[in-house]
């Protein structure tokens, strides 16, 4: 999410966070498609 604040301080923790979350994602999707194709 787009949280505005005076310091802009919430977007990047934001942006890091989801930024975090996306590679766990994707990692998880490789790993997910690693054992389907067994």
């Amino acid at each position: 999410g787009n949280l505005p604040s005076e310091d802009g301080k919430y977007c990047l923790y934001c942006a890091v966070i989801v930024k975090q979350v996306d590679e766990k994602t994707r990692s998880k999707v490789g790993i997910n498609e690693l054992l389907r194709d067994i």
